[in-house]
């Protein structure tokens, strides 16, 4: 009988403890896996957040609210702002406040207008202008994979993502709900799709593209008078690049003079990842002192186990099986158990993590977003292979200093 049979053979004859094994076994790999999976998650967060600007002006709320919410397209519908201050930074006209002060805005760059007032599925749609194309640094312009940018009404821009998923060309028609922050209720818009935008990796190809005036018009149809006390003549951002040493006048223009807040983006993503970064540091010890934990709960399960079997051993020694033999056994049993295990364990992992996943909601990444691939527990199932491997050396090691005939005075 090789090796390989005795182990089988040991596994089946001893079916309660064998079953306790492999239970704690799977579990473990299964939690330490979607731990794991957690972790990969918590990092790509934010790793799709646009790039581009300098600054941004939104309505009054948190500066990483207003960066999430207009980078990211997350969130709540954010508020709205007066149209007539974009057009006044955009042509570097004269800005007249209340108070009667006055501001020429000539420490800008660029200004690109953004109006979000639909939905393709789950999927927002901006109005904006090719400024949001053709930036001052060419590291963050965008460009058009097919077709052209929207000139007249009911046209749109989509993102890569959305036509490589949706299997949208130029020319087809696509049914866009105005939105407004609550569960849109309108009957859908027909627009025609006009143009792809090339993959950046980043929100922006999740998202579609129209004008402002068409993005205006659309909001016209819903209840906007509830939310808005300059109509439909609003913005929700304005993306800034500006000029050296810009930011602190646009500050002390819009802060403290308008309903406006300006966020400074460099500053805003430094603060975004030292929170992310020590919640994620703490996640990655705690995973790892669960693996740990699990992995030293399976070694000493499995020791236990196989030092029951001493006298086993010195039968087997006894009847002619040489100590490789024997040895060969014991490390054939420990890789099975791992192995069973880990393809259960992996299982319940595959199987829960979803709805793990939908129940934390927002806090992590849609899997449109970010895909988890299942092979991504790889580690730990090596990690509990290696577990019932090495719980094999120390009884290994005491079978090579056994002394057969006094093991069997017990017998």
């Amino acid at each position: 009988m090789t090796s390989l049979h005795l182990a089988i053979l040991s596994l089946t004859r001893r079916k309660v403890p064998t079953l306790i094994a492999l239970s704690a076994i799977a579990i473990s790999v299964a939690c330490s896996g979607i731990l794991l999976k957690l972790y990969h998650l918590s990092g790509a967060r934010f790793s799709t957040i646009g790039a581009g600007g300098d600054a941004v002006v939104g309505a009054k709320a948190g500066g990483i609210e207003i960066l999430l919410g207009s980078l990211n397209a997350e969130g709540d519908y954010p508020g709205f702002l007066p149209y007539k201050l974009y057009e006044s930074l955009k042509t570097d006209q004269t800005v007249r406040f209340e108070d009667g002060q006055e501001s020429k805005p000539s420490y800008l760059s660029s200004v690109i207008p953004i109006l979000f007032f639909g939905k393709y599925q789950e999927y927002r749609v901006m109005g904006t202008d090719e400024s949001f194309l053709n930036r001052p640094k060419t590291e963050d312009s965008l460009s058009l994979a097919a077709g052209k940018w929207v000139s007249s009404n009911l046209e749109v821009v989509i993102g890569s993502q959305i036509a490589n998923q949706s299997g949208f060309k130029l020319g087809d028609e696509i049914p866009i709900t105005p939105w407004i922050g609550k569960t849109p209720t309108n009957q859908p818009i027909t627009f025609r799709i006009v143009g792809i935008l090339k993959s950046t990796g980043s929100v922006w190809d999740r998202m579609l593209y129209s004008s402002v005036k068409q993005a205006q018009a659309t909001l016209q149809l819903t209840n906007l008078n509830d939310h808005s006390i300059w109509g439909n003549n609003v913005l929700n951002y304005f993306l800034i690049y500006l000029k050296p040493n810009g930011l602190s006048t646009l500050e002390s223009l819009i802060n403290r003079r308008t309903v406006a807040q300006v966020i400074s983006i460099p500053k805003e993503l430094k603060r975004l990842e030292q929170l992310t970064g020590t919640g994620r540091s703490l996640g990655f010890l705690m995973t790892s002192f669960i693996m740990l934990l699990g992995a030293l709960s399976v070694t000493a399960m499995l020791v236990t186990r196989f030092e029951a079997m001493s006298v086993q051993f010195a039968v087997l020694r006894a009847m002619g099986y040489a100590k490789k033999e024997v040895g060969s056994w014991l490390l054939w049993e420990g890789f099975i158990l791992g192995a069973v295990a880990c393809l259960i364990g992996g299982l319940a992992d595959a199987a829960f993590f979803p709805f793990l996943r939908s129940m934390i909601g927002n806090a992590l990444p849609s899997p449109e977003i970010v895909s988890i691939s299942f092979l991504q527990s790889l580690p730990i199932w090596i990690s509990a292979i290696g577990a019932t491997m090495f719980s094999v050396f120390i009884p290994l090691f005491r079978l090579y200093q056994q002394d057969v005939h006094f093991s069997l005075k017990g017998v």
